[in-house]
């Protein structure tokens, strides 16, 4: 899932603001990897041109949070943009090189810099100095259709393979609990904790797995659909590690639970019902295999 925001999203005079400013500066919401980049603006996304290595890809893999601004020496115009990115890859091997090569800083090859994909989600613009300025800020179409957390979480731990495995275990945890009836001491109980431990297991390999597809992915040794919603630059990889080790320690201790109150044979048939040891050998096999997408 790349990065495909609506059209029009960045107005056109802050485009053309940006396009005769030269060298934008970024830093991440945390402070961290403040630099400054060239970029090339366009009204969907704007492409940051980050070295390998540097302070910023380095906080992009722990933030996917951005903010770009630009300001006029003279004062006579200020730009400050927020919203999403991630980190990037090669513009050698990128499927836009010949629209962006001519954006590159001048003098540095494109094996030498990182494209980084910026969807704006508020924008601050500020003409003019003292009391003849004149303010403009608000949220772009992107910032307006952004999706709630719990919807973007959900979305991601059970995309792909695990979409499917949640309902199989919300359905046989129903069926399977209801058929052994009232007489069943602590069903309630058992239900809830049932549910917890599959979808954690499975929920949180899952966001282990986009994590590293994303990784592979800037590698190019991964597609797109290996790393869905990191590509939107909705997260980070560090920020699905650590959901997913959340998921993680919430099955554990669900399944834990199931096992000193209702003994061994509940708790490896919630295991076995999850089919978490079928999701996550293949998940590791598929990122193995190395499947990138066909370049344009």
């Amino acid at each position: 899932m790349a990065m495909a925001p609506t059209t029009n999203n960045v107005p056109s005079e802050i485009v053309h603001v940006l396009a005769s400013h030269g060298p934008v500066s970024v830093a991440t919401y945390a402070h961290e990897g403040a630099s400054t980049v060239g970029c090339a603006p366009f009204e969907d996304i704007i492409h940051l041109f980050v070295s390998p290595g540097s302070a910023t890809e380095a906080a992009l893999l722990k933030s996917s949070r951005l903010t770009v601004s630009a300001k006029a020496k003279d004062g006579s115009y200020q730009v400050r943009m927020e919203g999403r990115a991630h980190a990037g890859r090669g513009l050698a091997g990128h499927p836009l090189l010949r629209v962006l090569e001519p954006w590159c800083p001048e003098g540095v090859s494109a094996s030498r810099l990182l494209v980084v994909p910026f969807i704006a989600e508020h924008i601050e613009f500020v003409r003019g100095k003292d009391e003849t300025s004149k303010r403009n800020a608000g949220l772009t179409p992107a910032g307006r259709a952004r999706p709630t957390p719990g919807r973007m979480w959900l979305a991601a731990a059970f995309s792909g393979m695990a979409g499917p495995l949640g309902y199989w275990i919300l359905a046989w945890t129903t069926i399977w609990f209801g058929i052994q009836g009232n007489e069943f001491v602590g069903r309630p109980l058992g239900v809830v904790l049932a549910i917890v431990g599959g979808l954690g297991l499975v929920g949180g390999i899952r966001l282990f797995a986009i994590a590293q597809g994303f990784i592979l992915w800037r590698k190019m040794r991964a597609g797109e659909d290996d790393a869905p919603w990191l590509l939107e630059g909705f997260f980070s990889p560090l920020d699905a590690r650590l959901v997913g080790t959340a998921a993680l320690t919430a099955a554990v201790a669900a399944l834990g639970i199931i096992w000193l109150v209702w003994g061994s044979n509940l708790f490896w048939l919630v295991i076995l019902g999850s089919g978490a040891w079928l999701c996550g050998p293949a998940w590791l096999i598929h990122l193995a295999l190395g499947r990138p997408d066909p370049r344009s």
